[in-house]
């Protein structure tokens, strides 16, 4: 399996925003049910919703329950506005890279 890599922008009660940073690798689209088992494991995902910035720049949300995919939504309703990509990377100390 190709790695992918993203990094997280925010979390709240309610969504974790991730940004994939993949490049050349594996995109988090790509490599969605990798993801999602990640983030239900390590990071408390739960019911919460994720939204992602793909890697071609654009903001959707993966549906899940449970951590299980269940498909893409457009957008990001009813979150407001999320952290600006490059300020996002300047805070970030590190990315996640799934194998």
């Amino acid at each position: 399996m190709s790695p992918s890599n993203f990094i997280i922008g925010q979390q709240t009660n309610e969504y974790i925003y991730i940004i994939d940073i993949s490049k050349d690798l594996k995109s988090v689209t790509n490599s969605v049910d990798e993801v999602l088992l990640f983030l239900f494991k390590n990071c408390q995902l739960g019911d919460r919703r994720l939204i992602y910035r793909d890697s071609m720049g654009q903001i959707d949300e993966i549906k899940h329950e449970n951590g299980l995919f269940k498909g893409f939504a457009p957008g990001h309703s009813g979150i407001g506005s999320l952290p600006d990509f490059n300020s996002t990377l300047a805070r970030n100390l590190f990315s996640f890279h799934i194998q």
